[in-house]
């Protein structure tokens, strides 16, 4: 006979934190393809060189640039105001031993591609390890969740509790197509999916912001 095991811990956190999120705002997913082979090509490069770096940094390069020029997604909002958050602080949705956390990434408005990476990295370390601080883990204007690992392209994530969007990340595809030559080439496509509240975020400004990411993994101009 199957036995009901109760919400509790870490669980019922999560859950009570989901309810809250689809309960208290109007939630939609926008989904589109950013076409990375050069950014890969340019990752390949750094990795020969001794200085590799994670796509999820790129990716999240890439987001603080977009975010900066659309600041009304980097904000957080209640029933009767809404607070555009002049730094941007990155959430981050990990899975760990203890569960789904979101450490924040905090300020990373104008940091160096190294820099960035160096913080994700110290922040997955210590979330995986169980050594954050609960300061840490609050405080965050935009989330990132990556499921790039898994065999998942597009998905809905639920917003972060407050917040107005969050970005979601899935598996790189390559895809056969044709170039400007009709030449057959193989192009490598990142499957983007961004929810936004739409009490406060209309249609066209979402997808607006996610054309504008995918330039800007298009044209990736960094490097570590």
């Amino acid at each position: 006979m199957a036995e009901a095991q109760p919400f509790r811990g870490v669980r019922k956190v999560i859950a009570d934190r989901m309810m809250a999120s689809l309960q208290g705002s109007a939630q939609l997913t926008y989904h589109g393809d950013a076409d990375i082979t050069a950014l890969m090509q340019m990752r390949r490069g750094w990795k020969e060189q001794g200085e590799p770096v994670s796509l999820e940094a790129c990716v999240i390069f890439a987001l603080a640039q977009t975010l900066r020029a659309f600041p009304a997604f980097n904000a957080t909002a209640d029933d009767r105001s809404i607070t555009i958050s002049e730094p941007i602080d990155l959430s981050i949705a990990i899975s760990t031993p203890a569960g789904l956390m979101t450490p924040v990434v905090k300020g990373i408005g104008h940091d160096s591609l190294k820099a960035l990476a160096d913080k994700r990295r110290d922040l997955i370390g210590r979330a995986m390890s169980g050594k954050l601080s609960v300061s840490e883990m609050k405080g965050g204007s935009f989330t990132l969740s990556n499921l790039g690992h898994t065999r998942v392209r597009y998905f809905t994530p639920i917003l972060n509790a407050g917040q107005v969007a969050l970005l979601g990340v899935g598996r790189l595809e390559d895809q056969v197509s044709l170039d400007a030559e009709g030449a057959v080439t193989v192009r490598q496509l990142l499957p983007l999916s961004l929810t936004a509240d739409h009490r406060i975020i209309d249609g066209e400004p979402a997808g607006l912001f996610l054309d504008s990411l995918c330039k800007a993994l298009e044209a990736f101009d960094a490097a570590p």
